[in-house]
């Protein structure tokens, strides 16, 4: 299930999004004193970065370094992995 970048930012106008990911987008993610998250789906990213050109092992490091590895502040959107 995909929602908007609308439907979230209604929710909180001040969650930090990914570029170019929005596809992937599956909702909002809350932990006790922390502010709410953009969740993305793993599966839906590598979907996204291979739609955009990538083979699967580059878009797997680049989800891997890019954004896994990222820190944006305490709005740093989370990834949802599914076993």
């Amino acid at each position: 299930m995909c929602v908007t970048r609308d439907e979230i930012a209604a929710y909180d106008k001040e969650i930090a999004f990914w570029e170019g990911c929005d596809e992937a987008l599956v909702g909002v993610g809350e932990r006790c004193g922390s502010p709410p998250v953009a969740v993305y789906d793993d599966e839906k990213l590598l979907e996204c970065f291979m739609q955009q050109g990538m083979g699967y092992d580059e878009a797997r490091e680049w989800i891997d370094f890019n954004l896994s590895g990222a820190w944006v502040g305490k709005r740093t959107p989370i990834i949802l992995f599914k076993p």
